[in-house]
Order: C-alpha cells, then structure tokens, then sequence
C-alpha cells in the first residue's frame, strides 16, 4: 500500500509520542515487541512508512522490516528505496547504516532477538522518542487527528506566550476556545 505524501508529512511532524498518545485513545497500545528497539544513531531522520517484510519486493518508500540479520547490503536498500530498516535484533552493521543516513531501528548489542509484531503494510513510524505501528486503515485518519493536535498545542502556546489567559481554552470543545481557535487558523493559514 503506498502512503500519501501528506499522510507521510504529517505522521512525521506529529513525532512517534503524539502518535501513541492518539492509538492510547482509540484504545491501542504500543506493541510489546516494539519495546527496547533503538535508533541506530540519535541524530537520523524521522523513520516513516508501510511496513515489509520482504527485502526482495520492497516498494519504494517502505519500511523494511526484519526479524534478525542478515540484512540487505545498502546498495539493494537504496536501489529499492527503502525509507528505513527496523530489526528486532542487535545489528552488525549499525554504524554502517547510521554513516549511510538511512534511518534505521534495532535491539542494543547483548539483546536477545525478539520477532517484531508489525503487519505488512501497517505504517512504522520511529524518531528519538521511539517506534510506533499505525494499522494502515486508520493512517489517513490519525495523521489528520494528530496535525489537528498539533495545531491545537501551537495555538495554546502562542496564548500563552502572548499572556493571555487559558480559561476556557483547555477544553476543546468549549464555545470561546472554537472561536479563538478558528480565528487563529484564518490568521496562520492552517
């Protein structure tokens, strides 16, 4: 399934925490077999895309997923142009894969392999905060919610930084906080 530019776009900008905050509300938690996996370097690129388990038919733009090394040479990864690689096993050529650039996830060194519970086509999204699985229906829809989120905290702190006060801005749904809201957007254009 490719993923849409503006789908890729926002989940990237709404960071991997927000995104969990939004699955957290819908009642979904972050997988267990997510937990102890580690950028290969703290300063790569936010990691977005479908998930795939086949390094031999990995669309462009997909995260490749595997269960343990051995992985793909970078020349095959950037032939096929692979947005990321998640392993759930320490990886041998990390430092290879941070010099190259490309985003990559996996287990710290001395970690014993764990499968990685991660469907095809569900949409990982991984930066400094961690990794998080998206089920491919609702991508579209959180993105949206999540760049909603987002403007809504900008606003607020703007509110805030402008000395204004919050009362009746915390909620939402509240009449004076719509308006200044809808108000802010026509200024911004967002």
């Amino acid at each position: 399934m490719a993923l849409a530019k503006a789908t890729r776009d926002r989940l990237a900008a709404a960071g991997s925490a927000r995104i969990a905050a939004a699955l957290a509300q819908r009642g979904q938690r972050r997988a267990p077999s997510l937990a102890g996996l580690r950028p290969v370097s703290p300063v790569q690129d936010v990691l977005v895309g479908p998930a795939s388990h086949s390094p031999t038919a990995c669309p462009p733009g997909s995260v490749l997923v595997l269960a343990a090394p051995p992985v793909p040479g970078l020349a095959l990864l950037a032939r096929r142009q692979v947005a990321g690689l998640v392993c759930g096993a320490p990886l041998r050529t990390a430092r290879e894969l941070a010099q190259s650039g490309l985003p990559a996830f996996h287990r710290p060194a001395g970690a014993a392999p764990r499968p990685l519970a991660i469907d095809d086509g569900a949409v990982v999204v991984g930066d400094s905060a961690g990794l998080v699985v998206v089920p491919a229906a609702l991508a579209e829809e959180l993105a949206e919610e999540v760049a909603e989120a987002a403007a809504w905290e900008a606003f607020i702190a703007e509110q805030v930084d402008a000395g204004g006060g919050v009362y009746g801005l915390h909620i939402p749904s509240g009449e004076q906080g719509r308006r200044a809201f809808a108000a802010w957007r026509r200024l911004k254009g967002r």
